[in-house]
């Protein structure tokens, strides 16, 4: 059922998951408090969109399992095109977090802040909006499933 890189025992299972989305949100919210305050030079602006950056891709990794082996065709019509509304969702998401990251170096951060923060609010108010979205609504369904265990 799912992908030879997990057994049954090392599943990514949906706390887990959780934990994960708790994790990024609140590095978002570290990082967006400090372009508002003012109070992070760019260096440090720069350490921790990486940080958030190696998080988020190593979660997008486990997270891609749970999509690729959930039985779509035990939901409901209506649900199972909101699923696939949402995958595509997270893969056009996936492409501009990826843009944003690699446009936004340190030196071009130190450039531009006033830029940079007007991007960050933007990709990262939809990252978090995706994050509750998963948590509240498509983790439950792939619980319900079978794709993940508690």
């Amino acid at each position: 059922m799912f992908s030879k890189r997990y057994s049954n025992s090392q599943r990514v299972g949906f706390a887990r998951l959780v934990d994960d989305h708790i994790h990024i949100e609140s590095s978002i919210s570290a990082l967006l408090d400090d372009l508002k305050d003012e109070v992070a030079s760019p260096h440090d602006i720069s350490i921790q969109l990486d940080a958030l950056a190696v998080v988020i891709r190593k979660h997008l990794r486990e997270e891609s399992d749970v999509i690729q082996n959930t039985r779509l065709e035990i939901l409901p019509d209506t649900w199972r095109e909101t699923w696939i509304e949402g995958e595509a969702a997270l893969l056009q998401l996936k492409v501009d977090w990826s843009g944003f990251v690699d446009h936004w170096t340190e030196s071009r951060i130190a450039n531009d802040v006033p830029g940079f923060s007007d991007a960050a609010n933007s990709i990262l108010a939809r990252l978090s909006d995706r994050v509750k979205t998963e948590t509240d609504c498509f983790y439950k369904t792939a619980l319900s499933t079978g794709s993940i265990e508690y």
